[in-house]
């Protein structure tokens, strides 16, 4: 497998998920690689983009409670850039899983651009972090589930 480079936008081309806000700190940081996903492309094909790219952007102003981009780039050991907002400040820990910076800045976007693609270890690292914190949040109760069910077994095994 190839390295992870660049990062990746997903989300409807409009002010509200911070497009303008993107598109100006890549004028301000011109070395960054973001590509660029609209809102209605497959999961799968989601999935693939996420395989390859160093981290996921998130430069939006508001958001859902639990956005499906975030949990899913978890899921796929990427890191996220996000903006400082409470939807996204529930799940991402800056510098563990991620970095924030603030609403509607460009210039701190573009500054967050410039370290990602400085420390792409560090990044990998938070990746890995990310996946965890998936695993640890969204599938833990899957795995409460499994090992009640084995010591149910072992208790039938050996009454």
């Amino acid at each position: 497998m190839s390295a992870r480079s660049g990062g990746l936008f997903v989300g409807r081309l409009e002010a509200r998920a911070g497009a303008g806000t993107l598109y100006e700190a890549l004028d301000l940081y011109t070395a960054a690689r973001v590509d660029i996903v609209g809102a209605g492309v497959s999961s799968v094909e989601l999935r693939r983009r996420m395989q390859r790219c160093a981290y996921l952007v998130l430069p939006g102003l508001s958001y859902d409670a639990e956005p499906q981009a975030l949990v899913m780039a978890f899921a796929e050991a990427v890191p996220v850039i996000a903006s400082r907002i409470a939807a996204f400040t529930e799940l991402v820990e800056p510098g563990r899983n991620g970095l924030l910076f603030e609403p509607g800045s460009p210039r701190a976007l573009a500054r967050s651009l410039a370290w990602a693609e400085a420390f792409p270890e560090k990044m990998r690292q938070m990746g890995e972090c990310a996946q965890a914190d998936y695993k640890a949040r969204f599938v833990a109760d899957w795995n409460w589930r499994r090992l009640y069910g084995e010591r149910r077994r072992q208790a039938r095994l050996n009454p």
